[in-house]
């Protein structure tokens, strides 16, 4: 019996300290299991932070290049004499110049502030039907208070311009536009000075309506302040004599800043006509070299004039050598679009002077001609 008892005590021991051994081992596994859950999560830790990496590189490679445009009613000093309440980007005339490289992406984000629809077009650029057509239904026309979003991948290098589409023609006759300039991948370049000058014209009847009709004869109009607050397409025409403002970056002469240049410069003008009429622009004292219309079409050989006459929609790239010290003018030859009414200064001329000459002048290098102000 003693033996027996031994014996079964022996047996029970054996299986306990098996007990605790299998423990051990289920220890040793769950350790190890909790090891490589941590080993799991590390992973995806790194992955996710690799994710977010590689996110990060591939936004910062296709450069994506957000721009949001107002459309709103602003009063707008063309001269020192009129305020004409104008529909425009930002509240500017020209709105915010949009620069790009070849290649990267633009995200236009359009708010529409006015009380009637607007749209928008890319001027020159050919895009999709989805993101530069006429505007369809739910797609392309913005009601008051909405916004929309445009997104496309900047084509060739140009300068190309927006404004807002044929059914709403009218809008851009009253100030709605701006710039969007393509640059090309590589920046190697001569030019060391690179400005936009618009050219426009601004129609108003003395009642203090815009309209895109043009006057025969403003000789004895006065000029004064005129203020507009109306939100109708096409207004009625039934009103007084029409006042039209000829104007070079949302400005009428004498309020144009200067053109400052210093000795030496390679010049790049780009030349945007969003008017209704053809302006000859003459640049006295220098010749214009031709290199590009309308966009990307680089012209060989090149083409050069002191004078240019600039149709309607036209985008044309001019360059010039400053080598020519001096005071000269950057004007229309026609009188009344370098005048205001047929008084003296005004309209679409420019002063051109080199540094130290008439007066102070910018050394920075800086656009005189912003075309977002």
């Amino acid at each position: 019996m003693v033996l027996l008892a031994s014996t079964t005590f022996s047996a029970a021991w054996a299986q306990v300290g098996d007990m605790f051994q299998e423990q051990a081992r289920e220890k040793i596994e769950l350790q190890k299991m909790h090891d490589e859950v941590k080993d799991i999560k590390s992973t995806i830790n790194d992955a996710v932070q690799q994710l977010d990496q590689v996110q990060s590189q591939a936004n910062s490679a296709n450069n994506v290049h957000e721009v949001h445009l107002i459309a709103k009613e602003a009063n707008l000093d063309i001269n020192s004499k009129t305020s004409v309440a104008c529909f425009t980007y930002n509240g500017r005339m020209p709105g915010p110049e949009i620069r790009v490289r070849e290649g990267e992406i633009v995200r236009i984000v359009l708010h529409n502030q006015l009380r009637v629809p607007t749209s928008l077009i890319f001027h020159g650029i050919i895009l999709p039907q989805s993101v530069s057509g006429l505007p369809r239904k739910d797609s392309g026309l913005v009601q008051p208070g909405a916004s929309f979003i445009y997104q496309f991948a900047a084509p060739q290098r140009g300068t190309y311009w927006y404004h807002p589409q044929v059914v709403n023609g009218d809008q851009k006759a009253r100030g709605m536009f701006g710039a969007l300039i393509v640059e090309p991948r590589e920046t190697a370049s001569a030019v060391e000075k690179d400005w936009t000058v618009f050219l426009s014209d601004l129609s108003v009847p003395e009642t203090g309506i815009p309209t895109t009709h043009h006057p025969t004869d403003f000789a004895r109009a006065p000029q004064h302040s005129i203020a507009l607050h109306t939100a109708e397409p096409f207004p009625s025409l039934a009103a007084a004599k029409v006042l039209t403002f000829y104007l070079m970056n949302g400005k009428s002469a004498p309020a144009i800043p200067p053109i400052e240049l210093r000795k030496g410069e390679r010049v790049r003008l780009r030349v945007i006509n969003a008017g209704s009429q053809t302006v000859p622009l003459y640049l006295s004292g220098h010749r214009f070299e031709v290199v590009s219309v309308n966009g990307g079409d680089q012209l060989e050989p090149h083409l050069f004039r002191d004078t240019l006459a600039v149709q309607p929609s036209d985008r044309i790239d001019l360059e010039f050598s400053a080598d020519n010290p001096g005071v000269w003018s950057l004007a229309s030859e026609i009188p009344l679009q370098a005048t205001n009414q047929g008084h003296f200064p005004g309209g679409i001329a420019c002063v051109v002077r080199y540094s130290g000459e008439g007066g102070s002048s910018s050394t920075t290098g800086s656009a005189p001609l912003p075309s977002a102000p």
